[in-house]
């Protein structure tokens, strides 16, 4: 798996704008599949809540907007000394039944969410993509 650094630039962000950056991951043969793996990690602005309640309120409006969104197992799992979160869930795209994996941990003033979907028959895979980015996963010191 090759190293990806998200800081390969700099510029000054005008006053009033926050970071929602979004990077977009497929595997190769996804440009001529229909259903496949992606990874999409998200950066937004940290709240002065716990990660927990945090993410609790993602979950929630994830539900609002993936049909059949269903929270199938949640837990604690921290990023060495930050506390972080998980959850597992299924819902269905385009009628295709799907397993979607989350981790969430603030770092600074920034929280960051990673979310792993695949056909739902992929989820083994799936999973295995995950625990390998998060046990790569090194946030820098600011």
């Amino acid at each position: 798996m090759a190293i990806y650094e998200v800081d390969e630039f700099s510029f000054e962000v005008p006053d009033g704008y926050v970071d929602r950056s979004m990077n977009l991951f497929f595997p190769r043969e996804a440009m001529t599949r229909v259903r496949t793996q992606n990874l999409v990690i998200t950066r937004e602005p940290r709240t002065e809540e716990t990660v927990v309640q945090q993410a609790a309120k993602l979950l929630k409006v994830f539900s609002t907007k993936v049909p059949g969104l269903k929270i199938i197992a949640q837990r604690d799992r921290p990023l060495g000394a930050l506390p972080g979160r998980e959850a597992r869930a299924h819902a269905t795209q385009q009628g295709h039944p799907v397993y979607q994996r989350y981790y969430f941990v603030g770092h600074y003033g920034t929280f960051i969410s990673v979310i792993a979907t695949s056909a739902r028959a992929q989820s083994t895979q799936c999973d295995a993509v995950v625990e390998r980015l998060l046990t790569s996963l090194r946030l820098k010191k600011r």
